[in-house]
């Protein structure tokens, strides 16, 4: 059919003669060509199949495809509970999760007053004496009442005008100002820098705030608050090495600062280092002042050290002066086991577990001492 609608098409372009028209039957007729109107919808019907096809096809792949695993939640570094045996002792791992729950770590970055300003600090004396006052600005006499004023005669008027002159003003002598300029002492020049310092904290300028508390420390080393800023500003850029220096000059130059001793004993357990940290602990418990939660940690260090007698004897000393803590009515429990003390063990375990204050592990725990 090709070949003869190709024949009819060429009769139409050379438009042939009525006899060569005769040699074809007169029910047979040209093909209309395609135009490209009508084919170009056919081939945007086409191409939205194609398109639709791999759609479907698509979205069946992604219906189809295995669920990508979604990586667990890193937890806590806290060691498990060992299984639980016929007789079970109390493990590694509750010494060591006692010693976490007896020692929070201090906050980073630490709390520092709203900043001073510099000039109050550093030159307070420059406005305590007040320049003198020249004579001649004595105050005036009070003025007499008013009385009406007579005009005079003329005649008298010249001399009335002369009387009336006041004397000229005897210059005073000059004031001797002392133009001698007081240096500020180093405490105070130390204060300029830790509230410098301060401020830079506070907009969270930390390499600034930084190199200020480094400058009080070398102006006045025993700027605590200076310390205790520099330290937390470390520990927040992780820079557990140089905290550990920074508070070990502190309590060489001031070992009753508990609060320094305590960071930096836990420091130095996180360091994997025992009985440093127990030494340092160990050094400023001599000093009056120190808190239960500073007690506790030590019993807990010692606890760890298996040294049980005398946990036993600082888990008590701090319950006295706060009871009820359950964590350390824990360790308490720990150390008597260990010791054969079972009866009093059993006791510490239930005031720990009526506490109501422990976590659900240590509250397991707790009560699994008790079967």
């Amino acid at each position: 059919m090709s070949v003869i609608n190709q024949m009819l098409v060429e009769l139409e372009r050379r438009r042939a003669s009525g006899a060569e028209r005769n040699r074809i039957p007169d029910h047979v007729r040209a093909l209309p060509e395609a135009s490209p109107a009508r084919a170009l919808p056919l081939a945007g019907i086409a191409a939205g199949l194609a398109v639709l096809a791999a759609l479907a096809a698509g979205t069946w792949w992604w219906m189809q495809r295995p669920a990508e695993p979604v990586p667990p939640p890193v937890a806590a570094a806290v060691p498990p509970p060992a299984a639980a045996e016929a007789e079970p002792r109390p493990d590694e791992w509750i010494a060591r999760r006692l010693t976490l729950d007896l020692s929070p770590f201090p906050e980073s970055t630490p709390e520092v007053p709203p900043p001073v300003p510099t000039a109050a600090v550093v030159a307070p004396r420059s406005a305590a004496a007040p320049a003198p006052k020249p004579v001649a600005e004595a105050a005036p006499a009070p003025a007499a009442a008013p009385r009406p004023i007579t005009k005079p005669p003329a005649s008298e008027r010249p001399a009335v005008e002369k009387a009336a002159t006041p004397p000229a003003p005897v210059a005073a002598p000059p004031a001797e100002i002392d133009k001698q300029l007081r240096e500020p002492t180093p405490r105070q020049r130390a204060d300029a820098e830790f509230a410098r310092g301060s401020a830079a904290l506070h907009q969270g300028q930390f390499a600034e705030a930084r190199g200020a508390f480094e400058n009080a420390l070398q102006l006045d080393p025993g700027h605590h608050a200076a310390r205790q800023a520099l330290v937390g500003v470390l520990l927040d850029g992780r820079r557990h090495a140089d905290a550990i220096r920074v508070l070990q000059e502190g309590l060489q130059l001031a070992p009753a600062q508990h609060g320094f001793a305590m960071t930096l004993a836990r420091l130095q357990l996180d360091g994997g280092d025992l009985d440093a940290g127990a030494r340092t602990l160990a050094r400023s418990l001599e000093y009056p002042g120190a808190s239960p939660d500073y007690v506790a940690f030590y019993a807990g260090l010692l606890q760890r050290q298996q040294k049980h007698a005398e946990a036993v004897a600082q888990f008590e000393r701090a319950l006295r002066q706060r009871g009820g803590v359950g964590v350390w009515l824990l360790g308490l429990g720990v150390s008597l086991e260990a010791l054969g003390r079972s009866a009093e063990a059993q006791e510490a375990y239930r005031r720990a577990k009526a506490s109501g204050n422990l976590s659900a592990e240590l509250q397991a725990f707790a009560e699994q001492r008790l079967r």
